[in-house]
């Protein structure tokens, strides 16, 4: 055999390893899929997990090091789309005058609505599993994270508001406010509902939010 056929033997033959490699992952995947959303995180019996997807556990932690690994395997790409998204909005809204942010950030974030549940609908599963299923790992607090980076956002911009009229919020108040709104979003992403009416559904309820904590901002005159 010449060198360069000893080559592509050997080229073909990792190639059909690590497609190997990549089906029997994606088998672990998806078992732990299953009963991750069963059980949630803490309860769900990695030993089963292991047997579902035709493994022992110990042959199992040759692709994963561990539980934590496994779920994060599932979760991360959603939860780092999202921040991501959210990152870039943060920033959008930052870049408007400081005087004007308070009036200008809402509009700023509905525009970018269809965005942030293209990302959430492209895995419904994970997206259940952060909101009802991750307690015992870095995403049990998710909601009330992300809740408080948008109270956060808020209080600067009346902050640096030149309205006379506009003080400040409770933060409590309005980081529940916060918190029962991308609740929400959660739910209605990991409901049966469709993208349009999804997607409607925030930026009405986004309206009705922002409406509401401008007029709690109000001062009384």
């Amino acid at each position: 055999m010449t060198t360069t056929a000893l080559l592509e033997v050997n080229m073909a033959r990792r190639k059909q390893s690590e497609l190997g490699d990549i089906a029997t992952r994606d088998r672990i995947l998806n078992s732990a899929r299953k009963y991750f959303l069963e059980y949630g995180f803490q309860a769900a019996p990695l030993r089963k997990i292991a047997m579902d997807a035709g493994f022992t556990s110990g042959a199992l932690y040759g692709y994963f090091n561990s539980k934590e690994a496994l779920f994060y395997a599932i979760t991360d790409p959603i939860a780092e789309s999202l921040m991501k998204k959210l990152n870039e909005i943060r920033e959008e809204m930052n870049e408007i005058p400081d005087k004007d942010r308070l009036k200008r950030m809402g509009s700023a974030y509905y525009h970018h609505i269809p965005e942030i549940v293209e990302i959430l609908l492209s895995d419904r599963d994970a997206v259940k599993l952060i909101v009802t299923g991750s307690r015992g790992t870095k995403y049990e607090a998710f909601v009330e994270t992300i809740a408080s980076r948008n109270t956060a956002n808020i209080e600067n911009a009346a902050k640096k508001s030149k309205e006379d009229d506009i003080e400040g919020i409770k933060e409590e108040t309005l980081a529940i406010l916060m918190e029962e709104y991308i609740a929400t979003l959660f739910r209605l992403v990991t409901s049966d509902r469709d993208k349009e009416t999804i997607i409607n559904c925030m930026e009405m309820m986004g309206r009705v939010y922002e409406t509401g904590i401008t007029n709690l901002m109000k001062k009384e005159q």
